[in-house]
Formats: C-alpha cells, sequence, structure tokens
C-alpha cells in the first residue's frame, strides 16, 4: 500500500491480529475501518463512521480509493487525524496513534501504550514500567 503522506511503500505491522500499515519513511500510520477501536477499546469502530471535530476538507487521498480524506480532531481529543470520507480507515501522522493511546489508557491499560511506544520507537527504557 502507498502512503498518503510520503508516497512510499508501507509495511504492515501486526499487534494482537490488527494490521497496522505503517510507513517507515514518515512514520505514519493507517488503519482500515475498526481497527482503531479494537486497537484502543477491544472493539470495531461504530460502522457509520467518525465524526472528527471541525472537519474540514484534507489533501491528503486515502489509500483504498481515489477520494481525498477529511483532516479533524478525533472525538474529545486534541489529535488531528485524517479520515476517508468512503469510511475505509484512518490516517496517523507520526507520534498521533502514541498520543491517542495515551489519551485512552485508562481503556487501553498501560501495555498497549508500552507496545505502541516500543513499535514506533518512541520509548525509553522501562517508560510507563510500575515499580
Amino acid at each position: 500500500m502507498q502512503c498518503p503522506g510520503c508516497q512510499r511503500e508501507m509495511l504492515i505491522l501486526e499487534y494482537k491480529e490488527i494490521e497496522l500499515d505503517h510507513c517507515p519513511a514518515c512514520g505514519g500510520v493507517w488503519l482500515d475501518a475498526g481497527e482503531l477501536g479494537l486497537l484502543l477499546a477491544g472493539t470495531p469502530d461504530p460502522p457509520a463512521g467518525l465524526a472528527l471535530a471541525g472537519a474540514r476538507p484534507g489533501a491528503r487521498r486515502c489509500p483504498r480509493c481515489p477520494r481525498k480524506m477529511s483532516l479533524g480532531r478525533f472525538p474529545n481529543s486534541a489529535v488531528e487525524v485524517d479520515s476517508c470520507p468512503a469510511l475505509h480507515g484512518l490516517w496517523l501522522d507520526r507520534g498521533e496513534l502514541v498520543a491517542l493511546a495515551r489519551e485512552q489508557a485508562g481503556r487501553t491499560g498501560d501495555a498497549v501504550v508500552r507496545h505502541l511506544l516500543e513499535l514506533f520507537g518512541e520509548a525509553k527504557p522501562n517508560e510507563g514500567a510500575t515499580t
């Protein structure tokens, strides 16, 4: 799959049977519909899509279809994401998935946050470890 951010080829990383399409060049992550909910809450996102706060037309195109994505804040969050209007999924720039996981840590648990930090190279040794 081609990265909507930098147009380079993405890699597929798997976490608990969830495929994260990751661009090693720009650090962004594509999540197909339902995958963000599975990752953060253990249940798929609602099929009706995601209502982004302050949504506006974006410049990036969905990697699954030719439509331009919408850009806006994730609900109840300061993190801005790109969303396919045809409900194919979400694009998160470098650090945005980790930021969402940190915001949702009460629901996801520290293990998910630690894993994402390690996976995307943003963790410091023993970060998030309890004593």
